[in-house]
Formats: C-alpha cells, sequence, structure tokens
C-alpha cells in the first residue's frame, strides 16, 4: 500500500477511536454520578416526623385508689325465729324490696289474729260506750235544766251528773283500748312482714351467712348487700393536692384488671385531714355499665389541673435527655438541627414546649437518637398528632 492510501485511511480510524474514547469516558462519568448518588442517598439518615401543634394542656395528678361499693349493708332480721327459706345466692342481682330470707311466720300470724280479735272486740264495745255516754250526757243537761226551773231536786241532779261521768269515764277508757289494741295490731302486722328481710336497695349479694333451719334474730346478721352501680373509688388526698380538686370535676380512672379506662366524677372531699395519715380522704363514682369493675380492685387515677388553653406540644419520645437539659431534633430542607428546648408539663404520652420551638415546625419522633447536628435526613414518615386528654405533670 502506498504511503499516501495508507494515511488516507488511518486519519477515519483516529476520529473513530476519539469519539468511542470520549464516549467511554461519558458513560464511566455518568456511572460514578450514579453510584456517588446513590452512596450520598444511602447515608441519609431514615426518620419520622411530627409538627408542633398547640392546643388546651394541663397538668396531670395520678393517684392510687381502692374501688368499693358505693353501698354495703349487712342485713339482719327485725324478728327472731327459725330460717324456712333463703331464696338468694352469691353474686346474684335483686331488686329493691325482693324477699331475701323468710323465717318461720307460725306464731307471729298467731299474734296477728288475737291483736286483730281484741281490736274487733274493743271496737264493738266502743259503739255500747259512745251510746251510753251520749245518753247520760243528755239526760244530765236536761236535769240541769229542770233544776234550774226547780222541777227536780239536787240529789237527781246529782245522779244524773254522775251517770253522765261515769259514761264519760267509760267512754274514753274504751277509745284507750281501741289505741291499745290498734297499735297491737300495727306491732304484729310488723312483726309478721318483718319475718321476710327484703333488700333495702337494689344490689348484688355479696355474702350469705344463714342457711335452712338456724335460728336467727335482731343480732345476726344474714346477708351482706352491696350496691354496685355506681362503684366509688376512694382515694388519699395529700396537703399539696387537695387545694386543686374540686367536687363535680371529672376523672379518668384506669383499672389494670380490666386494662380499661373510665369515667368518674368527684362526689365529695374531706373537710380536714385524718389525724393519723394525714391526707384528706375523697370518693369518686366509677360507672360500671358492663359490670366488668369489682369492688377491692386497685385503680390508678388521673386527675387534669392547671389548665393551659395554648400550649406547644409534642410527641414525648421527640425529647432527648442530656446533660445539658431537654433537646429536640427540627428538621428543615432534609437537614437534622439540633435545638436546645424548656419543656414544661407531660401527660398522656405528650409535653409542652415552654420555650425552643414554634408551632408547625417538623420535630423528629423516631430515629432521633441516631442524629447529629446538621445530619442529612430522608423522612420516612410524618405521624399525624392524635392528641389524648388534656393532661400532665410538671417535669
Amino acid at each position: 500500500m502506498s504511503e499516501g492510501k495508507r494515511r488516507k485511511w488511518m486519519k477515519p480510524a483516529i476520529i473513530l477511536s476519539v469519539v468511542v474514547l470520549l464516549a467511554v469516558v461519558i458513560v464511566v462519568k455518568a456511572e460514578s454520578k450514579k453510584d456517588k448518588n446513590v452512596t450520598t442517598q444511602e447515608r441519609l439518615q431514615p426518620v419520622a416526623v411530627t409538627a408542633v401543634t398547640s392546643r388546651p394542656f394541663g397538668e396531670e395528678l395520678s393517684i392510687a385508689g381502692t374501688v368499693t361499693a358505693f353501698t354495703e349493708a349487712k342485713l339482719a332480721p327485725k324478728v327472731a325465729g327459725r330460717v324456712v327459706s333463703v331464696n338468694a345466692r352469691v353474686g346474684q342481682r335483686v331488686a329493691l324490696g325482693e324477699v331475701l330470707l323468710t323465717i318461720d311466720q307460725n306464731d307471729y300470724q298467731t299474734a296477728l289474729r288475737v291483736a286483730e280479735a281484741n281490736l274487733s272486740s274493743a271496737r264493738a264495745g266502743s259503739i255500747k260506750a259512745e251510746t251510753d255516754y251520749e245518753n247520760a250526757k243528755m239526760n244530765y243537761e236536761r236535769t240541769e235544766q229542770l233544776f234550774n226551773q226547780g222541777a227536780v231536786s239536787k240529789s237527781q241532779l246529782e245522779k244524773a251528773k254522775g251517770e253522765y261521768s261515769a259514761a264519760e269515764t267509760g267512754y274514753k277508757a274504751n277509745q284507750a283500748l281501741i289505741s291499745q289494741y290498734q297499735a297491737s295490731l300495727d306491732k304484729a302486722g310488723n312483726d309478721f312482714e318483718n319475718t321476710m328481710v327484703r333488700a333495702p336497695f337494689a344490689g348484688v349479694v355479696a355474702q350469705r351467712l344463714t342457711d335452712l333451719g338456724e335460728l336467727v334474730s335482731q343480732q345476726t346478721p344474714v346477708f351482706t348487700l352491696i350496691q354496685d352501680k355506681p362503684l366509688l373509688v376512694k382515694v388519699n388526698l395529700a396537703e399539696s393536692t387537695v387545694t386543686r380538686v374540686a367536687l363535680q370535676q371529672k376523672v379518668e380512672i384506669f383499672v389494670a384488671a380490666t386494662d380499661k379506662s373510665y369515667q368518674g366524677t368527684v362526689i365529695a372531699i374531706a373537710p380536714q385531714a385524718d389525724q393519723t395519715t394525714k391526707a384528706f380522704s375523697a370518693e369518686i363514682t366509677l360507672d360500671n355499665p358492663g359490670e366488668e369493675v369489682k369492688p377491692g380492685m386497685v385503680a390508678d387515677l388521673r386527675l387534669t389541673t392547671k389548665m393551659v388553653e395554648k400550649a406547644l406540644v409534642v410527641p414525648t419520645d421527640c425529647i432527648l435527655e442530656e446533660d445539658s437539659g431537654p433537646g429536640i431534633f427540627v428538621v428543615e430542607n432534609n437537614v437534622a438541627h439540633h435545638r436546645k428546648v424548656a419543656a414544661g408539663m407531660v401527660g398522656q404520652g405528650y409535653t409542652q414546649i415552654v420555650s425552643g420551638l414554634n408551632e408547625g415546625e417538623m420535630v423528629v419522633v423516631k430515629g432521633n437518637h441516631l442524629l447529629v447536628d446538621g445530619m442529612g435526613v430522608k423522612v420516612e414518615g410524618t405521624q399525624v398528632d392524635n392528641p389524648a386528654q388534656p393532661g400532665g405533670e410538671t417535669r
């Protein structure tokens, strides 16, 4: 091949090689940039964020208490005798006035009949006594008129007066006897009625303390009856606490045995402290519609006081407890910035922020323990604020 032809062939080959080389360089740079972007993306710390919100928030007091029956009564018969029927068992719900137990009624029924007969006899005698009294009165008044006219003697007047006085005494004695027999009948009727022990209120039988055939009296308890709708929660309030609790205040009551919360109302606060415990007793009603809560269970009461109408709050998980005080990471343009904050009240999983944050700022709620100031972050979730009942306690 001649020198001219060789040079003519090499020139396009060189140009092609340069083009291929440039293409390779461009591809390598693109891949390098892609890998770099992937690497940078992998280095971002994944976090979940939530917004700083403003809402009513208050101090929360947590107090332990004991669930008791609203009313508890030990029932004893009002008359003595032998038990002939027991109509209630432990755990049975009974209505007001329901017969729980009956005592042998034979002797009381006999006494009732005797009292009825005595009263009937006294009332029958009352008719004659009243008639004799009215006749004697009329005779005396007529004789007195005749005596004043000089038509009868003084002895006749005295006789009429004596008959009138005797008739009056007999009538009054008969009326007293009727009253006495009426009282005896009333007592006999009450005694007969009291052979049946009735429920003084609607409730549940907590104890049965007697059985068929046993002799019982006024000193013998036969049942324990409790009222469990509503229940009561009894607590002792410290001197520093009692001034922050008010009658009719609403209370959240958590019962660990049922793992549920219930609503209650403060209905009583002792006006003075117990001399031994130095605490003020208080009573809170507990609605028990499902009958799940039982007397004797332990309850945790949460009372909200010191309400702030517009408090900045964040989930308590946002806050990092550090040697220099609480801190929070705020996310701006995918970069985490450390902030020192002043915290106030806490409760229901939230904390009041007194200073250091503004409403609407996004703060890290998950992944904050791995952050440092200025680190890039990748937001993988936003937690929606789910406010609980206003409440907290001072940090």
